[in-house]
């Protein structure tokens, strides 16, 4: 009798421990379950306040406008800008080997000829500057695509400052000085960019020293994987540098980096689509128009590429300022009393 009472109690304590488990497992499944909920209303509405954010600032800003200022000019900027990086990469013959610079030439030359058809001048013009060893040509080049892309970047800097809600404060020059040294920045890192697609970075020497190290191989295939990431990573950072000169203010690096992300992926995206477009109008509205449909395809890709980079810049500034960075306008004292000092001699 005892034994049977014993069992009874201890198959009660048993089923009374496991109800009591399968409780607190339900009261802790329901908790979370409503801590995700919460935290999930709480992403909606940030997600909600930020894109209305985003699309008031895009409404106020004119940014539509801007990007079509900042595309304009720069396709008037575009074409001396072709020539110089053809004249310095078609000068780098020691450093990338002949071969090299021959397969650099071949692809920068069916770019262009995809883009602006192949009847016309532009492709002409390219080779020649890779095929001529004359050094003025190169000087000519630069100072051209210098003075004529700074324009493009000029409008770059007044847009960005509308961006960052910031009054334009630089004087004229200065602004024309910026822009051209955001002219050589960039041109400097399109050839190194241009460079590591075709060629890879083990180019001159390092293809010898690969070799030598019996790695070459090895070294081919890790880069055939890692080149499209690697380029992607320095057009962020190219981005974010933009972010952070070209504005009238001085603010964290690490602000920059979403809207240089965002722009790099709209960029990325933009630019896929313009190549399968390219490909799909080679018998269409290029081939029908020539120089003049590949010119205004062209102007649409760089309006489309600065609405990316406006946005970027909308969003830096909206994550800033929920942040609590205030991005006040910075005035460069230096520059303008260099600029001052310069033509009062």
């Amino acid at each position: 009798m005892a034994s049977a009472i014993s069992k009874s109690t201890l198959v009660h304590a048993a089923t009374s421990s496991i109800g009591g488990h399968r409780t607190l497992w339900a009261v802790g499944r329901a908790s979370a379950q409503r801590r995700v909920g919460v935290i999930a209303r709480r992403v909606g509405r940030w997600s909600y306040r930020f894109v209305r954010d985003i699309i008031d600032e895009w409404s106020k800003d004119r940014v539509g406008g801007l990007a079509a200022e900042i595309a304009f000019f720069a396709l008037l900027g575009f074409f001396p800008a072709l020539i110089v990086l053809a004249a310095a990469l078609g000068s780098a013959d020691g450093i990338l080997g002949t071969a090299a610079a021959t397969d650099i030439e071949t692809w920068l030359v069916d770019q262009v000829t995809a883009v602006l058809g192949g009847d016309n001048n532009v492709e002409g013009v390219v080779r020649d500057l890779f095929a001529s060893d004359n050094g003025s040509a190169f000087t000519v080049g630069a100072v051209l695509a210098a003075y004529a892309a700074s324009r493009g970047f000029t409008a770059v800097v007044r847009a960005l400052d509308v961006a960052y809600d910031h009054e334009q404060q630089r004087n004229w020059l200065s602004t024309r000085i910026v822009g051209i040294g955001l002219t050589v920045m960039t041109i400097v890192v399109a050839a190194i960019v241009l460079m590591l697609i075709v060629v890879g970075p083990l180019f001159g020497e390092g293809a010898d020293l690969a070799e030598r190290l019996g790695v070459d191989g090895w070294f081919t295939v890790l880069w055939t994987w890692f080149r499209w990431p690697v380029v992607f990573l320095a057009l962020i950072g190219w981005a974010a540098s933009l972010y952070n000169i070209a504005p009238n203010h001085r603010s964290p690096w690490k602000y920059e980096l979403p809207g240089a992300l965002l722009a790099s992926v709209w960029w990325t995206v933009v630019s896929l689509g313009f190549g399968t477009y390219l490909g799909l109008a080679s018998s269409g509205a290029n081939a029908i128009f020539g120089f003049l449909g590949g010119a205004l395809s062209l102007l649409f890709w760089l309006y489309l590429m600065a609405m990316g980079l406006l946005l970027g810049a909308e969003v830096n500034s909206i994550i800033a300022t929920r942040c609590g960075v205030i991005l006040e306008a910075v005035p460069r004292e230096r520059l303008d009393r260099w600029v001052k000092r310069a033509l009062r001699r």
